[in-house]
């Protein structure tokens, strides 16, 4: 079997969700099909260096595509509408879906574009029976940033201003434009893959395959839940990533304050590839912005608790699985834990309100019982339903089965 895998980022070192659940797809590839790897990336932010026991037949690197003036394609986007204008955006550039076509040895049995917004931008090549990872539903998280920007207009808070409900109206008429192109992407493509059944029967679209994030089982937890240790609170992932800047900057600004009254000593870590709005919230002994590591383990290793104050998005989060493997336990919103078999009080503490948050937060920091409660059912969880050997078959068996299409006809 011959197949091409083309990914939106170098899968290693396998450092936040996306890049976790992307080098899983692609080590169960190369195991199964003699594998063509394309990589869009930014070469000054990554390098594509093959970990020794994947094994690929050719594999090539190009830069993602660029931007061109945000304020050019916003007044095109909203003349022409019906193409997200992330997508838009970059769709202008035609350098990478160029280099695609003239590096790939088409046909191949199977094709797997690592995001929808990247098979839009190599120009939808027809190169095979095609699987697209849509991980997570765009318009859901559109929605519901939406919702968090109108609750701010009516709150009257600071920042409601006209350039607020401007972002208001760009993301309701945005999530609209996502839900219309992930539809069309759809119709194109054998498969579309999502990672929850939730977020399955939001789409209702009929060539769907669930595929849930996993982790790959480390070899020694990180983590002590048992012992004391100076109080640290943890959130890592890609901090880059809107979603992730908004859960940082509600945990530094709104959530903190209330641990630290309660437990002067706390440090907050914030860990990953920071935005310039993350790094702004750097207080040294306060909140501590970590910034890119190259393995998230010494950071859970010295965490007492890890959070995942996310308001918006789609999917699940790797995050929480992450810290599941390594017996670090866990404080979430209801969303961040979204799409994932846990229960509140078992696995780890739920909360939404940011005074409930925070008692959570504190709750666990002087609770040594739970911590090592929550951490040992949490794990339990992690081995039955989200070790990363069960999406590993689920892959083979996806790419197998797409594939017999071509090998039949």
């Amino acid at each position: 079997m011959r197949g091409l895998l083309v990914a939106n980022n170098a899968p290693w070192p396998s450092v936040g969700g996306g890049r976790i659940r992307l080098a899983q797809v692609v080590e169960a590839a190369a195991s199964l099909a003699e594998l063509d790897l394309f990589v869009l990336h930014n070469p000054q932010q990554s390098e594509i260096v093959l970990p020794p026991n994947v094994r690929v037949s050719r594999w090539a690197g190009a830069p993602e595509p660029g931007t061109s003036h945000q304020l050019r394609w916003r007044l095109e986007w909203a003349v022409r509408r019906g193409i997200p204008l992330e997508v838009l955006m970059a769709r202008a550039d035609r350098a990478p879906g160029l280099a695609l076509c003239e590096w790939a040895r088409p046909p191949y049995d199977v094709v797997w574009f690592s995001t929808a917004h990247l098979f839009e931008c190599t120009g939808r090549p027809d190169f095979g029976p095609t699987i697209v990872d849509l991980d997570n539903l765009e318009d859901v998280k559109a929605r519901l940033r939406a919702r968090l920007l109108a609750d701010r207009i009516r709150r009257g808070r600071p920042g409601s201003s006209v350039r607020t409900r401007l972002a208001w109206l760009q993301t309701r008429l945005n999530g609209s434009d996502w839900r219309q192109f992930q539809r069309s992407v759809a119709k194109e493509v054998a498969r579309v893959v999502i990672a929850s059944d939730v977020d399955a029967a939001r789409s209702a679209l009929p060539n769907l395959e669930v595929i849930p994030n996993t982790y790959p089982r480390p070899q020694r937890p990180a983590g002590n839940p048992s012992t004391s240790r100076p109080p640290v609170v943890l959130f890592q992932g890609r901090l880059d990533y809107p979603p992730n800047i908004d859960g940082a900057e509600w945990l530094a600004h709104t959530i903190a304050p209330r641990i630290r009254a309660a437990v002067p000593a706390t440090e907050v870590r914030l860990a990953g590839p920071p935005a310039t709005d993350v790094m702004r919230l750097h207080r040294p002994g306060v909140v501590t912005v970590v910034g890119q590591v190259p393995s998230m383990v010494p950071e859970l290793a010295r965490a007492s608790v890890a959070v995942v104050p996310v308001r918006y998005g789609s999917g699940t989060r790797i995050k929480i699985l992450e810290s599941f493997a390594h017996r670090v336990p866990v404080v979430s919103t209801t969303l961040g834990a979204e799409g994932l078999d846990v229960e509140d009080g078992v696995h780890l503490l739920l909360a939404d309100d940011p005074e409930e948050f925070a008692s959570a937060t504190v709750r666990l920091l002087g609770d040594a019982p739970l911590r090592v409660r929550l951490t040992e059912a949490a794990r339990a969880r992690y081995l039955e339903r989200y070790d990363g050997r069960a999406a590993d078959a689920q892959v083979r068996r996806l790419l197998q089965e797409v594939a017999g299409w071509r090998i039949r006809s």
